[in-house]
Parts: C-alpha cells; sequence; structure tokens
C-alpha cells in the first residue's frame, strides 16, 4: 500500500446541492483535497491518479446523475469511497457489504466530514482498505470476462433482480 499522505479528495463540477455546500465548506482546507472543477482525465490523467493514489478517504458526494465514475475510480486505485448521500443505490448493493469497505454518510454529515475521517483508527482504515483491495476485482471489465469480475457481478445482480421485478 502507497502512503497516502492526503486525508480525502474530491473534484467535480458542483451540479448538485451536496456538491456546492462540499466546495464551500472544505474547498480552502488544508487535509481534504477538494476541488471546484473537475479534473480533465485526458490531459490530466496523471494528475488524477496520483491524487487518488495520495488520498486515504475519497468523497463521493450525489451528483445530477444516478452513477458515478468515481465510486468506481475510488476503488480501482485501493482509496476508500466516502458516500456523501442521502440516498445512493450503490452497484452491486444486493451482493457486497458497502459498510465493509467504504464510508456512508447523510448529506448533512458534509459539515462534520473532516472531524468522521479524522476520527476513524488506523486499525479501522486498514481494516477498510484491505476489504477494498478484495472487491476491486469485481469491478474490473474483462476481455473476455473472468470469474467475478465485473461482468459476471452485472449477471448475477441481474439474476438476484428478476426475482423481485414484476412485469
Amino acid at each position: 500500500m502507497l502512503y497516502r499522505t492526503t486525508l480525502g479528495f474530491w473534484a467535480g463540477h458542483r451540479n448538485s446541492r451536496i456538491r456546492v455546500i462540499l466546495a464551500r465548506e472544505w474547498g480552502n482546507d488544508t487535509e481534504l483535497d477538494i476541488s471546484n472543477n473537475r479534473i480533465n482525465r485526458a490531459t490530466g490523467h496523471l494528475v488524477y491518479q496520483k491524487r487518488f493514489y495520495e488520498t486515504k478517504f475519497c468523497i463521493c458526494p450525489g451528483g445530477s446523475q444516478v452513477n458515478s465514475a468515481r465510486i468506481a475510480d475510488s476503488i480501482h486505485y485501493g482509496c476508500i469511497p466516502v458516500i456523501l448521500s442521502n440516498y445512493y443505490d450503490l452497484p452491486f448493493n444486493d451482493i457486497l457489504n458497502w459498510q465493509k469497505f467504504s464510508v456512508i454518510l447523510e448529506e448533512q454529515d458534509v459539515y462534520r466530514l473532516k472531524q468522521i475521517l479524522k476520527e476513524i483508527p488506523d486499525k479501522q482504515f486498514v481494516s477498510l482498505h484491505k476489504n477494498l483491495v478484495k472487491v476491486q476485482k469485481h469491478f474490473q471489465w474483462n476481455s473476455p470476462p473472468i470469474k467475478k469480475d465485473a461482468f459476471h457481478m452485472v449477471m448475477y445482480d441481474l439474476w438476484l433482480r428478476h426475482h423481485v421485478i414484476k412485469y
């Protein structure tokens, strides 16, 4: 595991109420790396990647869409996702226990975000990170698919849901 020196990271558009508050409250903080603008992955891929690798917790606030590449990016780069939303239908929620590899907060917690993250003991962080590494394979797409990769997770999730969806 790389040494992660930044407490939290988020870069993105302020296209939701929670993102506006996040940027306003923490944009000038010295321990939280909160950017008001999204980093262009095409021109600044290494900058974006490096910030994920240097950070313990990656903030994933709800936005204007129902999905976010930020969660997958966090998992890919081994940065603990911090889900900051009152409701978020997390990927593979019926299969994976997100409590074991992420921090899930409500939007009202944005005002105490830094305090909450700093109060997570090192032992708990290490446990979250070890579990995060274990689930990384479930979010990886392979061609051809490999057992328990994202393709198989989607198929299994659809199979589980077909029992509850009524047409």
